[in-house]
């Protein structure tokens, strides 16, 4: 009897999913985290080694998506001022307007060659801006004009200053080997009297707060114009008034690329820079005597 109920209880289930009825449906639960892995279109699967074949299901169905997002598809501009392309068909058509000092590269927008002095260099998009082109015009022709000063007054206090020094019976304050004082040279602790400081930042903040408040008060045109011009230098025409503010720009670019260099000249060569080309400071009898004397020629 044992035997026969045993068969029984294994033969019933088989009949029951044989019925008429049909199979009986099976029921799955799915936990959270084995449905989070499921692949659907809101969950694309990512690739990088390649792993899935390409007659893969997930493939078939686009599920598969690159890690990047793939810009090709959208349409940019080629350009290409040097001709690197052979075939010229993949640059994109129109005349694009190239940079006067980087040919290489398109003229920034805001460069448009109306201010003196613009050449269309910005490589580091300095005058993203209106109010950023603004300010950026009104820091260069300041540090020009201070480096144009710097430029003249250098080598002509290294000429000059043990001299006067001399005539007022005052101790000299260039730096060793008659330099400059400057930062790299250590030079600046000779000045070690406060009312020199004190009188240096006190006539700076005077003037930037001057500038500020008008600046507030008033809208110039032409932020960089102070009104100085005692010789009438300025020219009279708008050709002359243009050329001598490009003039300004250009000597006082020039100058602050002397400066840099006189003092990374200094500190280099640990020598006064009206010793190490001295036919440019000194008269020529004396300049040649110098280089002769010091192997140069």
């Amino acid at each position: 009897m044992k035997i026969t109920a045993i068969a029984l209880s294994s033969i019933l289930p088989v009949t029951v999913a044989f019925t008429s009825k049909g199979p009986v449906p099976m029921q799955t639960t799915i936990s959270a985290a084995d449905a989070a892995t499921i692949p659907s279109p809101e969950k694309p699967i990512f690739d990088p080694l390649g792993l899935y074949s390409a007659n893969s299901p997930e493939r078939l169905d686009g599920l598969i998506k690159p890690l990047e997002i793939s810009t090709l598809s959208e349409t940019k501009e080629i350009f290409d001022p040097l001709r690197l392309y052979s075939d010229q068909s993949q640059v994109s058509g129109g005349e694009v307007e190239t940079s006067a000092a980087l040919p290489f590269l398109p003229r920034p927008a805001l460069l448009d060659g109306s201010l003196p002095g613009d050449r269309g260099f910005d490589p580091f998009n300095f005058a993203s801006d209106a109010n950023s082109l603004q300010w950026q015009r009104k820091a260069e022709l300041k540090h020009a004009r201070l480096a144009m000063l710097a430029a003249a007054g250098w080598p002509i206090a290294e000429l000059s200053h043990k001299n006067i020094a001399d005539a007022f019976d005052l101790a000299p304050l260039l730096a060793s080997n008659d330099r400059v004082p400057s930062i790299l040279n250590d030079g600046l602790s000779h000045a070690h009297f406060p009312a020199f400081w004190i009188a240096t930042i006190a006539v700076a903040a005077a003037l930037e707060i001057t500038e500020s408040v008008a600046e507030n008060v008033s809208c110039k045109l032409n932020p960089t114009d102070y009104g100085f011009d005692p010789l009438n230098l300025g020219g009279k025409t708008d050709e002359q008034k243009r050329f001598m503010q490009e003039a300004e720009v250009f000597n006082g670019r020039l100058g602050m690329l002397a400066i840099v260099g006189f003092a990374a000249q200094e500190f280099a060569l640990k020598s006064a820079v009206v010793d190490q080309i001295p036919i440019f400071f000194k008269p020529l009898n004396v300049a040649f005597e110098q280089l002769m004397t010091s192997g140069a020629m």
